[in-house]
């Protein structure tokens, strides 16, 4: 699945997740910057993508074909997103599936399947 990243998170968050050999993508890269929710709804409806955000309205309202992983961090620095949090989400998000939703919080990364 592609991994889409949020405009709350960088842009290099998704060059570092393609240099790691993920298909991951900003939302900057596809002219996306200003899109409100709705719209990025709206853009990625029909696909299955993980899409990496610090909005926990999409952990609350994204399309059943989205796995949401929410990074539930108070403005994470560029060092923790390079080091930790990128090596943890170089081992979860392989393992994904549709509809899965993931909470990447300080002390926890808990992996929740809708039922």
């Amino acid at each position: 699945m592609k991994v889409v990243i949020d405009n709350n998170l960088p842009w290099s968050l998704a060059r570092i997740l393609r240099q790691r050999s993920l298909d991951a993508v900003h939302v900057v890269d596809l002219g996306l910057a200003n899109a409100s929710d709705q719209k990025l709804r709206e853009y990625f409806a029909t696909q299955e993508v993980i899409l990496l955000s610090r909005d926990d309205d999409f952990w609350r309202n994204a399309p059943s074909k989205w796995t949401v992983v929410w990074i539930a961090l108070h403005n994470p620095t560029l060092t923790q997103l390079k080091g930790p949090v990128t090596g943890v989400l170089m081992q979860v998000i392989p393992k994904l599936r549709p509809g899965q939703r993931v909470l990447f919080a300080a002390d926890q990364v808990r992996i929740f399947t809708p039922s």
